[in-house]
This record gives structure tokens, C-alpha cells and sequence, in this order.
């Protein structure tokens, strides 16, 4: 069953924001600022809770007056445990409910706590990629429909506008603390950034390296990464800076190389060849390495 996103907000009396991860913050956040005229109450929690902060909503603490505010709650989706604790509650306290998935992994395993898999009412992807993702992943729930990439149209308008001059001796590089293992000796993480400074960095005519860390990792674990003269540590809360000043990204596998495709940057993923291929569709990224 299909369902249009924007008729289960515009039917709703009270509308619910519930998110901790920063991949459906992000969307839910360029969601908000669209549909102007509907008043949404938060609760969120970790890299949502500074994502939101920027606008001016009713952010709710206590979980018992959230929900008793609401008829239609819309959740982000993640690896935490928070999302899916208050989703199993609403469902229990009979609240329509909704879940945005972003990126393209893990779809089943978003709805999974402990040995209980629980589905919201309604869940929407992104694109046709994420759909037949989604159909296969979540089989045999069928409830999935494809919403507008709120976040996508932003992030096009601001950079389509923004008067930032683009600084092409730079190069946007997106860390990820992937939890594989891919050798003994390095992390991942590691082996992708030496991967991209080896085989692109050096051979091109960039001359700074911008590096912004994922939001759901401590900061910490890339301070070997300070040995190098030639990179900058981007640590703001807003990406679209970034974004609007450069053109060329580079990263594993992030949801922000594709949100940089669809804003007409290049991308490159630093996954070693030899290892993997990133888990996007093919036509986000380009390869540098053989």
C-alpha cells in the first residue's frame, strides 16, 4: 500500500518528530522547513538534538507529554536503540506512525531491538534505489512508498544560490568509522584515507585537505590524522559550507557523497578496490584507484 507523505502531515492535528541519528535528522530537519505552516514537536536526542537546535520548534524533554501531544509521529531511523524504543511505544499507545530511511544499508536492521522486529505504520524511501532496497530488506512488509529528498532540494537551492566563492585548491574529504575489518594493522577508516592520499591527493593540484568527521563518531579517533600540513578539521554542525565551497568530495561510503552527486560535485569514493565497492548506486561515485 502507497501512501503520500505529505497527506499523512497535512491530515494530522499534532505532528510528532522523534530522531537520534544524524542520517534522518538531516532529512526530517529540511522536511520541517518545508511544510512552514504545520506546527511539529521534537523529541531528539544525541546529533538530531544539535541539528534541530538551529530552528525554532517546541523540543520536548519528557517522552509521556511528547506522546500524549501528538497523532502522527515521524522517526528517523539508525543503529541506536532510541528510535526504535519510542517507535515499539507509539505503536503501543495506537499513534499513527512513519519512518524515513536514509542512505542505503541496514534497512531490516533499523527495526530490530533485541529479538523484536517492529515496523512502522508507514515507511518511505527516498528513490527507486531505496525502494527496491527497501522491498526486498524488509520483505514481507509492503508498506513502503517513495517521498520527495527533502533534504536533496535544500541542499541544491542553498548551493544554487549561495554567493561562496568555490575554493578548487580544496578537497572535501567525508571521515566514516566503518565497523568492519578490512587488515590486522590498519582500521578501515585508515586504510581508505591513506587509499585516497596515496592515489588522488597527491597526483592532483589540491593543495588543502577539508576533513569533516562523522557526527556519530568521537572526534578523538582521527587525530593521527593531524600529522598532515595540509588538512583542515571541519567540525560544524551544518555541512552545506562545506558543500558550497568545493567540488570534489571524497569518502567511503557516507550519505553525503550522494546528496554531493545530486548537487553536481564530483565523487570518489576511497574504499580500495580491491576490497569492496561502496554501498550506493553506481552512478553516485567514481573510482581513482585500479
Amino acid at each position: 500500500m502507497t501512501q503520500d507523505i505529505n497527506t499523512l502531515i497535512n491530515n494530522s492535528n499534532s505532528v510528532g518528530i522523534v530522531s537520534h541519528d544524524p542520517g534522518g535528522a538531516n532529512i526530517l530537519n529540511a522536511l520541517v522547513k518545508e511544510f512552514k505552516d504545520i506546527n511539529f514537536n521534537l523529541f531528539v536526542q544525541g546529533p538530531a538534538k544539535l541539528i534541530f537546535d538551529a530552528i525554532n520548534i517546541n523540543i520536548f524533554e519528557d517522552e509521556s507529554t511528547f506522546f500524549n501531544s501528538v497523532d502522527f509521529v515521524l522517526f528517523g531511523t539508525g543503529s541506536t536503540s532510541y528510535e526504535k524504543k519510542f517507535l515499539r511505544y507509539a505503536k503501543s499507545k495506537n499513534i499513527l506512525t512513519a519512518a524515513i530511511l536514509d542512505h542505503f544499508v541496514n534497512f531490516r536492521q533499523r527495526f530490530i531491538e533485541g529479538s523484536t522486529l517492529s515496523f512502522p505504520d508507514h515507511c518511505f524511501v527516498c528513490d527507486e534505489y531505496s525502494y527496491q532496497l527497501a522491498k526486498k530488506e524488509l520483505f514481507p512488509y509492503e508498506n513502503i512508498s517513495i517521498c520527495k529528498n527533502y533534504l536533496v532540494a535544500a541542499i541544491q537551492n542553498e548551493i544554487q544560490t549561495s554567493t561562496r566563492i568555490k575554493n578548487h585548491d580544496a578537497v572535501l574529504y567525508v571521515l566514516e568509522n566503518v565497523n568492519e575489518e578490512w587488515d590486522e594493522a590498519l582500521l578501515p577508516w585508515e586504510i581508505a584515507f591513506n587509499n585516497f592520499y596515496e592515489n588522488f591527493y597527491k597526483d592532483s593540484d589540491f593543495k588543502k585537505i577539508i576533513v569533516r568527521p562523522h557526527p556519530n563518531d568521537n572526534p578523538k579517533i582521527y587525530d593521527s590524522l593531524k600529522k598532515y600540513k595540509e588538512i583542515i578539521f571541519d567540525n560544524t554542525s551544518s555541512f552545506i559550507v562545506a558543500l558550497s565551497e568545493v567540488s570534489t568530495v571524497v569518502g567511503i561510503e557516507s550519505y553525503l557523497l550522494y546528496v554531493s552527486h545530486h548537487c553536481g560535485l564530483n565523487v570518489y569514493t576511497s574504499i580500495p578496490k580491491k576490497i569492496r565497492s561502496p554501498r550506493l548506486p553506481n552512478h553516485v561515485f567514481k573510482r581513482f584507484d585500479t
